[in-house]
């Protein structure tokens, strides 16, 4: 479990593995736009073995076109990637990106609301598969979940700043983001010196 990922060990071999996730995408709208076969990759061009590894580029159309009609440039971003891999130990990992990690980097709210549908159908595929979630952090799933609610409202403020016309709106709230980027720095256990790090003020 990564701060950019989620995901779970199954108790199947490697190739059902594929077929398994491939049909449960299926299920919930996406296809698969790639298949990298690592491994396969690494044979090849180096001549390096290494345990089976799959990089399968998943797509959900209908979602893709409202994600690109909002922000033309997400396709750098995108597709979603899901790993199917086995480790030296022969257990087989399947892990998905995850969008709302990903997807915040855009900064629009449309998009937050489309990075959160993603994830959920992403998740109902992860429970479609069985298997054993992977261990993650309790107190790092806290921490980052109270950075991202004390951020948001900066992130606001900022967007408050650049839409203001008159110069003395900018500057009263300049100050009150200034304010504020000191009290959500206090309250994640810090203090804030010198300029703010948003606005360089």
């Amino acid at each position: 479990m990564t701060k950019y990922g989620f995901g779970k060990t199954v108790e199947i071999p490697f190739d059902d593995a594929i077929v398994h996730v491939t049909q449960a995408l299926q299920d919930e709208g996406f296809g698969i736009l790639a298949d990298i076969d690592v491994a396969g990759t690494m044979k090849k061009k180096l001549n390096q073995d290494m345990p089976p590894y799959r990089i399968l580029g998943a797509c959900n159309p209908p979602l893709a076109q409202r994600a690109l009609e909002s922000e033309p440039s997400i396709g750098l971003l995108l597709p979603c990637n899901v790993v199917v891999r086995q480790d030296e130990a022969g257990t087989v990992h399947v892990e998905f990106m995850d969008p709302n990690a990903v997807l915040e980097l855009v900064n629009k709210p449309e998009i937050t609301a489309l990075a959160s549908e993603v994830r959920q159908r992403l998740e109902r595929v992860s429970v479609a598969l069985g298997g054993s979630e992977e261990a993650r952090s309790t107190q790092t799933d806290e921490s980052m979940a109270k950075v991202k609610v004390d951020t948001q409202p900066m992130l606001a403020s900022m967007e408050k700043i650049h839409q203001a016309q008159d110069p003395q709106e900018q500057q009263r709230l300049m100050r009150e983001h200034i304010q504020q980027m000191r009290e959500t720095m206090r309250s994640m256990g810090g203090e804030m010196h010198g300029k703010c790090m948003c606005c360089g003020h």
